[in-house]
């Protein structure tokens, strides 16, 4: 099960499961209230044969002066109590009481009894709301896999003529030599690459090989690739310190190119591109149209321009949220964009 279908998944489970969970308390906090007064209306019913026969020995009985006292009601003051009329008496009734303990030993015995039939019916809650969930959810996930199914074999599709594109271009070029105009066709070709290894990263589970590596010089890598496909913008490479980690270079790789591509690709003409590496950080600075709403950027398919798919930073929150890496993003419009990933978890001090 992928990352969005468990997070599907959890959140219609909690809110399904809540709900019924809400509405069972206030069913057994009703019954409760149900059950302690037919208890006190038998115990009431009790006391009135009890009045006639003095025979029940889980009452006390006194006499005390009428003093307005109410007849025939039943009172709930440290103990239950009830007054009765004594025939022939006109200064006296007669007092039945209930004792406290006892009365709240009866009251813990229905709590208590309340309680196991609450557990039991959770459970079982649980278990419906369970597969309720699953069941919902599921032609959500048919209709998830049948989408990765056609972009995985558009993908695959996609191999064949790239792959006769760059045969036919290194032909080309052995036969007439370096041509700008072929250079620029690999620089796409390059792009298109970039592309897929995007869509191939967002379908597919990540890698989790590890190793030893320096950020600072991959960067300088990926930057050198990016610049050539935009020839045109000025790149900065500034390197204050080195920046050592483990980690899995391919999904750094990947992190890069996504940053770099659009810092570049949402530049200003002539703009600049500038990656600094620092003993914790790298960031990567533009001069470029900048982003009207930083805190969607991340999100799944949104973005601000007519062109890509809106996947790039969000695959890229993907990947760094795997790695460990901390991701923030500012930006103003018409000024630029500074993206900086935080390696302090994963870095490796060089004495």
């Amino acid at each position: 099960m992928k990352r969005y279908e468990r997070e599907s998944l959890t959140k219609n489970f909690l809110v399904f499961f809540s709900l019924l969970e809400v509405l069972l308390i206030l069913l057994f906090f009703e019954l409760y209230h149900t059950q302690k007064r037919e208890y006190k209306q038998n115990l009431f019913k009790t006391m009135h044969v009890c009045n006639y026969t003095m025979k029940c020995p889980q009452f006390t009985y006194l006499f005390t002066p009428k003093d307005k006292k109410k007849l025939n009601e039943l009172f709930d003051d440290h103990g239950l109590y009830s007054f009765f009329p004594i025939p022939n008496s006109e200064k006296f009734y007669i007092k039945l009481s209930y004792p406290e303990t006892r009365y709240q030993r009866d009251l813990h015995n229905i709590l208590q009894h309340l309680l196991i039939k609450f557990i039991l019916a959770s459970m079982l809650l649980f278990v419906l709301a369970l597969f309720f969930t699953f069941y919902s959810l599921n032609p959500i996930r048919k209709a998830l896999h049948i989408n990765d199914e056609f972009v995985k074999d558009i993908l695959h599709d996609f191999n064949t003529p790239i792959t006769s594109i760059i045969l036919n271009m290194k032909m080309f070029q052995e036969e007439h030599g370096d041509d700008p105009y072929l250079q620029k066709m690999s620089h796409g070709i390059d792009n298109i690459l970039l592309l897929q290894n995007n869509l191939k990263s967002f379908l597919h589970h990540s890698p989790s090989e590890n190793k030893e590596f320096n950020v600072a010089q991959l960067a300088k890598t990926r930057l050198s690739f990016i610049e050539n496909i935009y020839p045109k913008l000025h790149f900065v490479y500034e390197k204050n310190n080195e920046l050592v980690i483990t980690a899995n270079e391919e999904l750094l790789t990947r992190i890069l190119d996504n940053l770099i591509s659009n810092a570049a690709k949402y530049n200003k003409p002539n703009g600049e591109v500038k990656l600094i590496v620092t003993k914790h950080t790298l960031s990567i600075q533009d001069t470029g149209k900048g982003i009207h709403d930083v805190q969607k950027v991340l999100d799944r398919y949104y973005k601000e321009q007519e062109r890509g798919l809106g996947l790039g930073l969000h695959i890229v929150q993907k990947l760094t949220h795997s790695l460990h890496i901390d991701l923030t993003i500012k930006s103003k419009v018409k000024q630029g964009t500074t993206v900086t990933l935080d390696f302090s978890s994963i870095v490796k001090e060089i004495k």
